[in-house]
């Protein structure tokens, strides 16, 4: 299970199926919700908390499979990103499968049908629809209604960077939200925010260059690899050889596909874990030391600075919020 955020922004928690209903519409638009085994359970949480009038964050589960069918949104997009679990996303006439690689980007005008695995968490961020396309007008597009490439590929840089900056607004709400106090601030923030996602997803509006997508089979397979095991001390030329590559031929592959080597994937991937590490830390029994060398960082300095130039924190103080 991943770690619960913004519980202090706690909108809804109940395991009563038609008060979910209700509840989980008034945040966002009517829809069907079923349990989809016999004798499933549901265990709804919902956090979420507004960064200004445009943009939302939330946190949310419903425990065991559950199918909701939502139809249209139309007044808004949601960017939905498992954290656990997976969902299968229908949408905008094809099927994407979330998980922790892969986000959906639900269009307004799209219909939309969900099943979410049992035990699937997701970090969701709500977009006002008429935000999104003043943005996209604003920048010269004669358009109709601004629809969005349903599946994101996490992996790529592009994604990675923008998600850091959804994390950013979400960290900010965590430690109280005083910066979106300021109408100007908060506005500015989820200007950026949309905006990155124009210029990032393909969409009907804005000529996006696909992003760059880990196309090859060996490179799917050593993400996969340095994922399912980060804390093992991996060579390149073990990476390349369980893909079936030479270690040139893979360091080019990653070059080429997401403009890093895979041994800065593997960095990025244990910062991440360390991340993890740190917020679900207990602040009295845990230390930063310890936790960056769980994950191999033995010099604390750089990791410090690593970690903030990752995050826009220092680990001591990701500790603290824990």
């Amino acid at each position: 299970m991943a770690q619960e955020f913004l519980s202090r922004y706690q909108l809804t928690a109940t395991t009563d199926l038609d008060e979910a209903r209700v509840k989980v519409a008034e945040q966002f638009c009517p829809h069907e919700l079923y349990l989809t085994h016999r004798g499933a359970h549901l265990n709804l949480v919902h956090n979420g908390a507004p960064i200004g009038e445009n943009v939302s964050l939330s946190y949310m589960r419903y425990g065991d499979e559950v199918r909701i069918i939502p139809g249209t949104f139309d007044d808004f997009f949601l960017v939905q990103i498992p954290l656990s679990g997976t969902s299968l996303m229908r949408t905008g006439g094809g099927t994407v499968k979330t998980d922790r690689h892969r986000a959906c980007v639900d269009s307004p005008t799209e219909p939309v049908d969900m099943l979410w695995s049992d035990g699937c968490e997701k970090f969701v961020v709500y977009m006002r629809r008429q935000a999104v396309e003043e943005i996209a007008l604003a920048r010269g597009e004669e358009l109709a209604p601004v629809v969005f490439r349903p599946d994101l590929d996490l992996r790529s840089p592009a994604a990675r960077s923008w998600l850091r900056l959804a994390r950013l607004g979400l960290d900010e709400l965590e430690a109280g939200g005083d910066l979106f106090r300021s109408p100007i601030t908060a506005s500015h923030f989820e200007q950026t925010l949309i905006s990155g996602l124009l210029d990032l997803q393909p969409n009907s509006a804005v000529e996006v260059e696909a992003p760059s997508v880990p196309g090859s089979p060996a490179v799917r397979l050593v993400l996969d690899l340095i994922e399912s095991e980060p804390d093992r001390p991996w060579r390149v030329a073990e990476l390349a050889g369980a893909a079936g590559v030479s270690a040139r031929t893979l360091q080019d592959a990653f070059r080429r596909e997401l403009g890093i080597t895979p041994l800065e994937q593997m960095r990025r991937t244990r910062m991440e874990r360390a991340r993890r590490d740190l917020l679900a830390a207990d602040p009295q029994a845990g230390s930063v030391t310890e936790i960056a060398a769980r994950w191999g960082f033995f010099h604390t300095g750089r990791f410090s600075q690593a970690y903030r130039a990752a995050y826009a924190e220092l680990p001591s103080e990701t500790i603290r919020r824990s």
